[in-house]
């Protein structure tokens, strides 16, 4: 038997939940962001210098950033406004799961919907799931 890693979180009402190839994707049919969480499972612990290296970009334009934790998950968000868009990114990591979340809208709605993205962010739990060989 070999276990499985993966990651849920808690979708608001009034929240829908897609899937996009690898990525998922949550909005509110009148909304006016999205999220979307990518994941990358590793065959070894998920470091800070991992985080780094998927965060690069963020690193290198030396944006707004803040350490944060989530239950088992601790890493970075980037906070960036450019162009009358507003960007929050949340490169989190346990275990072997590395977890981004990326939520986007235009600056101007920034207040909308943003206690509800960081409401579900931060239901984020790890899971492990015994599959059978």
């Amino acid at each position: 038997m070999t276990t499985a890693i993966a990651w849920s979180i808690d979708v608001l009402e009034g929240w829908e939940a897609r899937e996009h190839g690898d990525v998922a994707v949550f909005v509110r049919p009148e909304g006016v962001g999205v999220l979307q969480v990518v994941s990358y499972e590793q065959d070894e612990e998920v470091t800070a210098e991992d985080l780094a290296e998927l965060a690069q970009e963020h690193i290198a334009s030396n944006e707004e950033s803040s350490p944060i934790e989530i239950g088992d998950f601790s890493g970075t968000l980037y906070t960036l406004r450019e162009e009358g868009e507003y960007w929050q990114f949340w490169y989190l990591a346990a275990d072997r799961l590395a977890v981004v979340f990326t939520y986007s809208c235009a600056e101007e709605d920034r207040n909308v919907e943003i206690d509800e993205v960081r409401e579900m962010v931060g239901s984020l739990i790890l899971e492990f799931i015994d599959e059978e060989e």
